[in-house]
């Protein structure tokens, strides 16, 4: 969500979008901006998101497909490797000539369903096991012997360049087959989506064909104490895409199913919060996350931007409209900036605000990235969030006698 201003937009989105309720909540509540993870480091979503629940990325972090498995249901045990993916569309020199093959990608899950039951001559003993998620994204999980997650990325994160070959990153025979196994997964599916009949349908339409998956991300799923463990909290997410479900669900959370929860600019988000207002009573934590301003940032989407704001303005009005500020803690934030002008995150620090009981009220009026600079709160790091909330719940533990 947060932005800088640049020459085609002094103005931040949040600076123009109408945020009634996001700068109602910042004026009675304390404000700050965090860094994610620390000053100058551009964070991922998710080194970001384990930051701000509390976890150090540098300790725990293990590599983001094994979040996007579990988000996406796909149970990952010890010994097994998961990647992330993106449906694309390439060249017959395999140069990407779009990343995301157009992004929407309704026939997704038929063209994962094509590639099920894929087995691999240079490891016949690994199953490879792929699904797609949302838009252009899927998963893939390798299961089997003698496997390792030090590979290197397919995706070269640009387009008009070549989709680069795995290799090794240690000199284990494990990984060494690894990056065998992922050269060969590439190929054989390359060879089967370009003869997909799905494919026909959207080359009639005009549509980016849709003829490799690039991976990256290759993880292990780590193992960490749950917030109930630390915290003695009941937690719940609330969530679209399997990103954040994922690392919710390894840091404890239970996944609250909203089926207008998209993950895409199209969320509802009155139902993500209705969702949350629901549960309320059962859970300590709930834990809501929007994608859409991301999404409209990677597309230099002003407009599409300052709408998604907006949407989320309206949850927070009807999370505001429906409790009491002396029962609930409510915290806005969000986890990287995503510059329109940059079109992809960058180090900036974030804006956050925080209202309810036992806030200290700054009178800071409006929810931004230069209002929130001259808050209360001051430049904090995501590691102190979880610390703060749980404090002004009444869940945390002195530190010393």
């Amino acid at each position: 969500m947060g932005d800088r201003p640049c020459k085609a937009y002094p103005e931040t989105p949040l600076e123009t979008a109408n945020t009634p309720a996001l700068d109602e909540l910042t004026r009675h509540g304390i404000s700050g901006i965090m860094d994610p993870i620390k000053p100058g480091i551009r964070p991922g979503s998710d080194t970001a998101h384990l930051s701000i629940f509390g976890y150090d990325p540098y300790i725990y972090y293990k590599g983001r497909g094994p979040f996007e498995a579990i988000g996406a249901g796909v149970d990952v045990k010890p010994g097994e490797i998961a990647l992330r993916a993106n449906f694309a569309t390439i060249d017959s020199n395999d140069i990407i000539k779009d990343r995301r093959a157009g992004r929407s990608i309704p026939e997704g899950d038929e063209f994962a369903k094509s590639l099920a039951n894929l087995t691999l001559s240079c490891a016949p003993d690994v199953k490879p096991f792929f699904i797609h998620t949302v838009e252009h994204r899927g998963v893939l999980k390798l299961q089997g012997p003698h496997l390792s997650s030090a590979i290197s990325d397919m995706d070269p994160d640009v387009e008009n360049t070549k989709v680069m070959k795995c290799l090794p990153l240690d000199g284990s025979p494990e990984a060494k087959r690894t990056a065998e196994i992922m050269n060969e997964f590439f190929q054989r599916t390359k060879e089967i989506l370009i003869k997909s009949p799905l494919n026909k349908a959207r080359k009639q339409k005009n549509l980016p064909l849709v003829n490799a998956v690039l991976l990256r991300g290759a993880g292990i799923a780590p193992k960490l104490r749950t917030l109930q463990e630390i915290y003695n909290i009941r937690a719940a997410c609330i969530c679209g895409a399997p990103l954040y479900r994922g690392v919710a669900k390894i840091v404890g959370m239970t996944p609250i199913n909203v089926p207008e929860a998209t993950g895409t600019i199209e969320t509802n988000t009155l139902a993500k919060g209705k969702a949350a207002l629901d549960h309320l009573n059962e859970y300590d934590f709930i834990f809501i996350h929007i994608k859409g301003t991301d999404s409209a940032s990677h597309d230099g989407n002003y407009a599409n931007k300052v709408m998604m704001i907006e949407k989320i303005d309206a949850m927070v009005k009807l999370l505001i409209d429906k409790t009491s500020p002396e029962e609930t803690i409510i915290a806005i934030t969000a986890d990287h900036a995503d510059p329109i002008c940059i079109r992809d995150h960058t180090a900036d620090p974030v804006p956050i605000t925080i209202a309810g009981n036992g806030c200290l009220s700054d009178n800071n009026p409006k929810f931004s990235e230069r209002s929130c600079a001259k808050g209360g709160l001051g430049r904090i790091r995501g590691l102190d969030v979880m610390p703060i909330l749980m404090d002004l719940i009444d869940h945390s533990k002195k530190f010393g006698a």
